[in-house]
């Protein structure tokens, strides 16, 4: 059933250059309807209260979500919280509107009818009989009518803040159906070995030769990678990984694959990557160029919750997510995954708060991952300006920051810290707000002694460029990973 779900809905695409204009006609024509019908009886200091009131609504909203709850440290953006105004703007007609008027003005009682002093029924009226039947909920009408139109504007702008993200791009993958996984524990037994399998010196292609029977595709599996198992870790508990293996990975004598470590950015989940980002198509596409190779990909989660921001470090405000990243994660990969074990082979990357994330674990911990992707980063590990963050997320600790913080790291680095450690540094060329972090990262990360690239890509801080990076990015991530 949910195969079949799946099949209908994934043809229901939300992404297309018509998206957005299509979803400001929407909001146009309800909001014209609902001044026909409900508020232009009004007399005009009652009109002009509408917008004021929806205005003052929005900033409250703002007020309340940016500034004091601040669930995500670079805010939701202008584009979010425009069109959550329209859609206030239509719940203040709808309220203000009251009772449908006529033409004259004056309010309409669908409830009553002119009667005939006759009080006996007119067995002949029975026109006017299904009439009155038909009047007898006039005021659930115009809640239904009320209801749509609030609907119809809450989707569109649903809608277009997807599109402004470049985000789900079919129904399917808002239902979270649109890569189908299956548990890890479900997929058959490789042939039986004491222990990671070993690989040659050189490129692996060089020395892979793939079998008759080598799977067409990846498989998209989920584990549960515990935070604790070896480290002791507390006070932080991921959500269920995703975990990309490619074709070569599921045949009976696996290869000796890299691996990259992958993160969403805030908020977000691991299947983000899956749904929204393409990874499988993206893997899928450069393992059928190399024979079924691709590195093992795992995405895990840095947060705990979509709307928790842990900053990547250990603390008491999101436990030891550091040591989650840096020692939980690399053990449970290679107790339960059949990859290579050398770190020279493995990177670590995400977007936005997981880019920074990733700059975090390889600055602070370069023998865990020697490779790094960085896609859209901050310049800071943030909850919202740098005194905010050492307050809330270290306690008021200066020094506790400046231990999580890339730039920080790298400028107190001594020579050949970073011996080895390469990455990419990507930005949207639309990205105004985040851009002005890529100079200062550049600087820091070749003074460390780090080898380090930008590349830039169409498009704002949304899935467009961050599904366009890791496309682009994989041919040079599996030359450093030494797949070819």
């Amino acid at each position: 059933m949910v195969e079949a779900i799946a099949a209908v809905t994934r043809h229901v695409r939300l992404l297309g250059p018509w998206t957005t204009w299509a979803c400001l006609g929407v909001l146009a024509v309800v909001v014209a309807a609902l001044w026909w019908t409900r508020t232009r009886h009004l007399s005009p200091l009652r009109q002009a209260a509408v917008p004021a009131g929806a205005l003052a609504v929005t900033a409250i909203a703002w007020l309340v979500v940016e500034v004091i709850w601040h669930p995500v440290a670079e805010g939701a953006g202008t584009a979010v919280w425009s069109w959550t105004g329209g859609v206030v703007l239509v719940a203040c007609q709808i309220l203000a509107g009251g009772r449908p008027r006529d033409d004259d003005g004056r309010p309409r009682d669908d409830d009553s009818r002119p009667r005939d002093d006759d009080s006996r029924p007119r067995d002949d009226d029975i026109a006017a009989a299904r009439e009155r039947a038909c009047a007898r909920h006039p005021r659930l009408a115009r809640m239904a009518g009320s209801g749509t139109g609030l609907a119809a504007a809450l989707a569109a702008a649903l809608l277009a803040i997807n599109a402004f993200f470049g985000a789900y791009p079919s129904l399917a993958a808002v239902l979270g159906i649109g890569v189908a996984t299956t548990p890890l524990d479900s997929l058959p037994a490789a042939a039986p070995l004491p222990r990671a399998p070993e690989r040659g010196a050189g490129p692996l292609l060089a020395s892979w030769t793939a079998p008759s029977d080598l799977p067409t595709e990846g498989a998209a599996v989920t584990a549960t990678v515990p935070a604790g198992d070896q480290s002791g870790t507390r006070g932080f508990k991921p959500r269920q990984a995703v975990i990309y293996l490619p074709p070569a990975y599921l045949t009976a004598q696996r290869p000796a694959l890299p691996v990259l470590v992958l993160m969403a950015g805030q908020p977000g989940s691991p299947k983000d990557w899956f749904e929204i980002g393409r990874l499988k198509e993206t893997m899928d596409a450069y393992a059928a160029a190399h024979e079924g190779l691709a590195p093992v990909v795992v995405v895990v989660d840095p947060l705990g919750s979509p709307y928790r921001n842990p900053l990547c470090s250990d603390t008491p405000r999101g436990g030891r997510a550091a040591t989650y990243l840096q020692q939980d994660v690399p053990t449970w990969i290679t107790t339960h995954l059949q990859v290579d074990p050398d770190r020279s082979h493995w990177a670590i990357a995400g977007l936005s708060n997981g880019g920074t994330c990733a700059l975090q674990v390889v600055t602070r911990a370069p023998e865990s991952y020697r490779t790094f992707l960085a896609m859209s980063p901050e310049e800071h590990p943030t909850l919202g300006g740098e005194q905010r963050t050492i307050d809330r997320g270290f306690g008021g600790d200066r020094a506790a920051y400046e231990a999580n913080d890339p730039l920080s790291l790298m400028a107190a680095a001594p020579p050949g810290r970073y011996d080895g450690v390469a990455g990419l540094i990507s930005i949207g060329r639309q990205d105004e707000e985040y851009a002005s972090a890529v100079p200062a990262l550049m600087n820091g990360a070749r003074g460390a002694g780090i080898e380090v690239d930008a590349r830039q890509y169409e498009g704002g801080h949304g899935w467009i460029v961050w599904s366009a990076a890791l496309a682009d990015q994989v041919d040079w991530l599996g030359e450093r990973l030494g797949l070819v």
